[in-house]
């Protein structure tokens, strides 16, 4: 099998098989008539495997050993996954400091080098007194959002108890027009009420 016919079978360039060559991840038979390069599904099947260890980002030398039997694949693995944590963890700052920035709207002269000097003695510590501010401040907004909850169902019951006790009356006491009058003056009150809670539990 010619190298073009491996690069159409594993989506692989030629350029990197060489290259895998070079570097000893692979070794194709030769013929022995031309000293041409001849593939086998065996190589398929081992550049498959480098092209989903390279799709990790697993480097090469780290591959040279799996392949040579040096070190255990789960042993580079988990040296692997170790780094890619680090990453995630140096990326999740770096998100989080972009974001923390756009809020504030600063431009590149709000740069100052007392900020650089956080940054690079504590970088870590800056960034958890801004996440807990953060999480602060989303506690608080769902302590806010309960108290608001509250109010407005212990504002319906009692409009509903009201209610039923108006009934009552009017049935017992009042005449017609007098029951229209009370009724408006009522809703009023009510709907004033529960605008006045709303309002100073959303300020």
């Amino acid at each position: 099998m010619k190298i073009k016919d491996v690069e159409k079978r594993t989506g692989i360039t030629s350029y990197n098989i060489r290259f895998y060559e070079k570097e000893n991840l692979l070794i194709p038979k030769r013929n022995p008539v031309n000293g041409y390069r001849e593939y086998t599904e065996e190589d398929i099947l081992l550049l498959n495997r480098i092209k989903m260890l390279r799709m990790l980002d697993i480097p090469v030398s780290d591959i040279r050993k799996i392949l040579y039997e040096k070190e255990a694949l789960t042993s580079v693995l988990n040296t692997h996954l170790l780094k890619i944590k680090e990453e995630e963890n140096r990326l999740r700052q770096n998100y989080f400091l972009c974001e923390e920035w756009i809020k504030m709207d600063m431009s590149v002269t709000d740069l100052s080098e007392e900020m650089l000097d956080k940054m690079i003695s504590g970088k870590e510590e800056y960034i958890y007194q801004l996440e807990r501010i953060k999480r602060q401040d989303r506690i608080q907004k769902i302590f806010d959002i309960s108290k608001l909850i509250v109010c407005i169902v212990g504002g319906v019951i009692a409009v509903i108890m009201c209610v039923q006790l108006y009934l009552e009356l009017c049935n017992t006491y009042m005449s017609a027009p007098f029951k229209v009058i009370t009724f408006v003056l009522g809703l009023i009150l009510v709907v004033s009420i529960l605008r006045i809670i709303v309002c100073n539990e959303t300020k």
